[in-house]
């Protein structure tokens, strides 16, 4: 009795593993078969061993990984990348706020310059000219080209 259940043990697991058994392609009243015994013309078809299952799924799970990495750190890059663009964009938007309101000065102080006489237009010409360095050192050309670029 031993005896046979032993052999029956030894039956099982043969029957669990997975025997490499070749599998072959045919084509039968042209449609394809797949089939465990050979026939004419038929191709036999390699099938992965449980092993090399193990290591693909393997490599898909690492390259899984590998891809999310990757797209956090391309995440990561494009919200650095958005936070940069937003503060140069405010310091722009700034820059272009200082630089209309000197421009208005210069115009102001340009028109009084051409509306008075005498001593009043000579304090108007220093004014006008300390308006116009304080622009040119703020902004230089760069107020005038913006503007011309927004045309």
């Amino acid at each position: 009795m031993k005896r046979a259940a032993g052999r029956l043990l030894v039956l099982m697991m043969l029957g669990l593993a997975s025997p490499a058994w070749a599998v072959f392609k045919c084509n039968a009243d042209g449609r394809v078969v797949y089939t465990d015994t050979p026939c004419d013309g038929g191709k036999v078809i390699d099938t992965p061993s449980p092993s090399d299952a193990n290591a693909a799924n393997q490599a898909a799970a690492q390259e899984k990984r590998h891809l999310k990495t990757l797209e956090s750190t391309r995440r990561k890059r494009e919200a650095a990348d958005e936070r940069a663009m937003k503060k140069a964009s405010s310091a722009s938007a700034a820059r272009h706020k200082k630089c209309a309101a000197h421009a208005l000065r210069l115009k102001h102080a340009n028109e009084d310059v051409s509306r008075t006489t005498g001593i009043a237009n000579e304090r108007a010409r220093r004014k006008a000219q300390r308006v116009a360095e304080a622009y040119e050192a703020d902004c230089g050309r760069w107020y005038e080209r913006e503007m011309s670029m927004a045309r």
